[in-house]
């Protein structure tokens, strides 16, 4: 049985991370000109070279048992400009974001 992942991973082709130096499981810095967001980086050969993926729905401030709050994975909407989206709906292009993507130390 595979073992489930966090939420909210930067998926990349294999191409794309031996060309950008990024690891399975390792952070990675997401940059657009909106903003920035890490995640970590999962290698997936579903992927074509040139794209990237993050999942929406994530990015939310969820409670803990010990009365705190813990982010899952990265919302969209910090790395979406309002500039680039649909003329007609005006919701954002998620799908179709320039970005740099960059290793970060573990």
């Amino acid at each position: 049985m595979a073992q489930a992942r966090p939420p909210g991973h930067l998926r990349v082709s294999p191409h794309d991370a031996e060309q950008l130096g990024l690891s399975e499981g390792a952070p990675a810095r997401i940059t657009t000109n909106r903003g920035t967001a890490q995640a970590l980086v999962e290698i997936d050969d579903r992927l074509q070279p040139g794209h990237a993926a993050l999942l929406n729905g994530f990015g939310l401030d969820l409670p803990t048992e010990d009365g705190g709050t813990e982010r899952t994975g990265v919302a969209l909407n910090t790395l979406t400009d309002r500039a680039w989206r649909d003329p007609i709906a005006g919701t954002p292009w998620h799908k179709h974001v320039p970005a740099r993507i960059e290793p970060l130390p573990t």
